[in-house]
């Protein structure tokens, strides 16, 4: 598995700067429109299925400066992340995803980039079609801190 996990990496790197351009265009056109917004830039992305974790779906490492801003946005009193969109910013070697979590309440939003690959997470690929919810947990290195949001709709991940 880790040999596939390799693969799927090294497979998101050849399209990863077009993604992170993407993110950043998404980001300005939110904040034109009156959004807050931030950006994580994981080093690494994984996948847990339902028969490996309860809370199955995206695993996503950052750098503590990223993780204690997502940790300061989310942790108002008025937040809620109730919204989530899921752009399709490739689907090649890999299926590569731009989200967007938003709280309406407080006009803030949270973009990352989030990948799987087909073959090598086909466990993950039936999770997306059987669960109601997956999530994607935000962490540090260490995995002694983290965040997480709800997507109620894992198809929007399977392709079409």
């Amino acid at each position: 598995m880790v040999r596939g996990k390799i693969n799927r990496t090294n497979k998101a790197l050849a399209d990863w700067a077009d993604v992170l351009t993407e993110i950043d265009e998404v980001s300005a056109e939110l904040e034109e429109s009156g959004w807050e917004t931030l950006v994580l830039h994981p080093g690494d992305v994984s996948t847990t299925d339902a028969a490996a974790a309860a809370d199955s779906g995206f695993r996503l490492l950052v750098p503590d400066s990223e993780l204690e801003a997502l940790e300061s946005t989310v942790s108002g009193a008025d937040t809620e992340f109730d919204q989530f969109e899921v752009y399709r910013a490739r689907d090649t070697n890999v299926r590569i995803f731009v989200v967007v979590v938003k709280s309406e309440k407080t006009m803030e939003a949270v973009l990352y980039p989030v990948f799987y690959d087909a073959d090598t997470d086909s466990s993950f690929v039936e999770t997306l079609r059987t669960e109601s919810e997956i999530r994607t947990t935000v962490s540090d290195l260490g995995n002694s801190r983290h965040c997480s949001f709800r997507h109620p709709e894992p198809d929007l991940f399977l392709p079409q």
